[in-house]
């Protein structure tokens, strides 16, 4: 067998979480995909360490000046949120949404970083919710859920075993998301949630947007009803 890449050990990741918290036939087919990723690449040398963290290898610095550090429009209300709640909770560095901007209490250095971090996820988030919108039956409230996803993979704040996914008809903070959840979101045999939670870890680590985007297709042409399992 060959030895596991970083591409290998994704796919096993998502695998095993799709294997222990999926829904209908998602686990029974995650099961068979784990089996059939298991014959193929040795996973017993340790995984090589994760590199390209956004918010690695830097010092951020506050100020009592806030600089605007990106701009969004009147409808990435939810992007602009996941934005400045992965700063706070990541760099520790205080912001405010104003007319559009995302401003954040940061020294010049800082902010210049900050302004990199943020056109990175803003760009990702915004080219992932552009391909899922053109699934057919997606709406609002299967936007809303993906987008909590992205950002739940993003922070590394997965839920707990036997957690409900999640079924909210707005974006509130994901931290604090109780509600039950419900099937499928029409068109998509997986839940809008899990799509997003594999895809915001990419983010996290600095994955190319081409990467990224190329991989929600392949997950959406497998989960399209009639899809074949591969």
């Amino acid at each position: 067998m060959k030895p596991a890449n970083s591409k290998a050990r994704a796919l096993l990741a998502k695998l095993e979480r799709l294997a222990e918290r999926g829904i209908d036939g998602e686990k029974a087919s995650a099961k068979r995909k784990l089996a059939r990723l298991k014959a193929r690449f040795d996973f017993t040398a340790p995984a090589p360490p994760e590199t390209g963290d956004l918010f690695a290898g830097f010092k951020f610095n506050r100020s009592s000046v806030a600089r605007k550090i990106h701009s969004f429009n009147g409808g990435e209300f939810d992007i602009a949120n996941c934005v400045k709640w992965a700063i706070e909770s990541a760099a520790k560095i205080p912001c405010i949404y104003r007319n559009g901007d995302l401003l954040a209490e940061a020294a010049p250095a800082t902010a210049n970083k900050l302004a990199g971090i943020a056109v990175h996820i803003a760009e990702s988030f915004r080219a992932l919710l552009r391909q899922f919108g053109t699934v057919d039956g997606v709406n609002v409230s299967d936007r809303n859920v993906f987008v909590m996803g992205l950002y739940d993979g993003m922070m590394n704040e997965r839920r707990e075993v036997g957690q409900r996914l999640p079924n909210r008809l707005r974006l509130e903070k994901v931290r604090r998301a109780k509600k039950k959840a419900v099937a499928h979101a029409p068109g998509l045999n997986i839940h809008p949630y899990t799509i997003g939670l594999d895809l915001g870890g990419q983010i996290r680590f600095s994955a190319p947007l081409g990467q990224i985007t190329a991989e929600l297709e392949a997950t959406i042409q497998r989960h399209l009803p009639n899809a074949t399992d591969g």
